[in-house]
């Protein structure tokens, strides 16, 4: 930035020490100006009183109102302006380290659900001289709408052994009424057993043509191999997914099954029948699953026909977990992993907002906090034991091999002191 000569700050601080009202602010803005003219004066090749046309590169063109908002509150400045070309300044280009500082602190408060009135007045608070407006700070915010594109369009994996989709609903305004929009969330966990947040749309409904247009997206940003899908029963949702990665086995959210049973018992019937379903889905194998849940339908035969007709007609599709790794079970059964985490996270935070004004203020919302999430899951500990060597390790695990064995019925209570003892012993 340009230099001031020391008689220039010498002449401005005694003029401003000869006066009344606000001095700083006053000082500051006289500063300014006088570096701006400086600046003029070189673009233009001469000082405003000198008449060499042999150094001068344009004419001076009058001034241009400006206002600056800075600590000591909003600068009325007058920016120079040059004939021929535009007047370059370095007090435009960037903002103020304060205000860099007010910026990231604005967009942390977006990311953390504040509405645009709260962060008004927080921001008024943090500078009382800065007046930011509720449309400034919206257009704040939109300026990290780049790094949230780069971020939805970055390549992915070519396979992924899971795949989770599911829905989760917010309101927003359209068309100056509010609607509970859905946004379509896709985690993928990979090969080493780390998870990453692979698709986020928003759209008008849940439907075939938003998930197939969902999926499609995951397509040719590379995803070409999946080994299970796990997500509720959306006819709209499994017809696309069946499209876009078709032949790849399909488990159904144990938990969406689940009510979608106990809606069809009264309130009096809905604690023993869950205890009865959850007998079935803690079942070691997919046979004894089967059985049991037949035991449950031949039950409810008479007095909850319904219920029997969905366990004899629907219980397949949320079974194939069980053809999987144990270790995975209790993981890929359910979509847990976005109705749980994710879903409550982002529903706490969006409380603060309420009604969204439009689609585009949603998706930045969230996008902005599963991008939290997610370099979180890059980095932190993975969500599933895979490799070779995490299976060596619970191999090597004795007394974690007993109990299993003691569980499964292989051995007795007695067998398994009887081990202990002598381990303890031998030690």
């Amino acid at each position: 930035m340009t230099q001031l000569n020391s008689k220039s700050i010498k002449t401005i601080l005694q003029e401003e020490l000869n006066q009344d009202g606000d001095f700083l602010k006053e000082m500051v803005k006289n500063i300014m100006q006088q570096l701006m003219e400086e600046e003029r004066d070189q673009q233009v090749g001469v000082l405003s009183y000198q008449r060499d046309n042999n150094k001068r590169k344009a004419n001076r063109n009058g001034y241009k109102p400006r206002s600056f908002n800075t600590r000591v509150g909003n600068l009325s400045l007058a920016k120079p302006q040059i004939r021929e070309f535009a007047f370059q300044t370095q007090l435009f280009e960037n903002y103020q380290r304060s205000e860099k500082a007010l910026l990231a602190t604005i967009c942390q408060m977006v990311t953390d659900g504040v509405s645009t009135h709260r962060v008004k007045k927080i921001v008024g608070k943090l500078s009382p001289g800065l007046a930011y407006s509720k449309s400034t700070v919206s257009r704040i915010t939109q300026e990290l709408d780049p790094q949230i594109k780069r971020w939805q369009e970055e390549k992915l994996q070519d396979y992924y052994l899971y795949l989770f989709t599911d829905a989760l609903y917010f309101y927003v305004r359209v068309n100056h009424q509010v609607v509970s929009c859905p946004v379509l969330i896709t985690i993928g966990v990979d090969k080493n057993g780390h998870r990453k947040i692979l698709g986020v749309d928003i759209a008008l409904e849940e439907s075939y043509q938003s998930y197939q247009e969902h999926f499609k997206k995951l397509k040719e940003r590379g995803l070409k191999k999946v080994d299970l899908t796990i997500s509720d029963e959306h006819k709209g949702l499994l017809r696309a997914q069946q499209e876009v990665f078709p032949n790849t086995p399909h488990q159904r959210c144990i938990c969406h099954f689940m009510r979608n049973v106990l809606s069809h018992v009264p309130y009096k019937e809905k604690a023993k029948l869950a205890e009865y379903l959850k007998q079935v889905f803690d079942s070691p194998t997919k046979e004894m699953a089967s059985m049991v849940a037949q035991l449950i339908a031949q039950q409810y035969q008479l007095s909850y026909p319904k219920v029997s007709k969905l366990l004899e007609e629907e219980l397949e599709f949320t079974l194939t977990f069980l053809t999987y790794p144990k270790a995975h079970w209790r993981k890929i059964r359910t979509t847990n992993l976005i109705e749980g985490v994710i879903n409550k996270d982002l529903k706490q935070r969006s409380k603060v907002i309420g009604i969204f004004p439009n689609q585009e203020s949603c998706l930045r919302y969230v996008c902005l906090r599963l991008m939290e999430i997610d370099e979180e899951w890059q980095t932190g500990r993975r969500y599933m034991k895979i490799t070779e060597e995490d299976k060596n390790q619970e191999d090597d695990d004795v007394l974690l091999k007993e109990i299993k064995q003691m569980k499964e019925g292989v051995k007795t209570q007695e067998e398994f002191d009887g081990h202990l003892i002598l381990q303890k012993n031998w030690d």
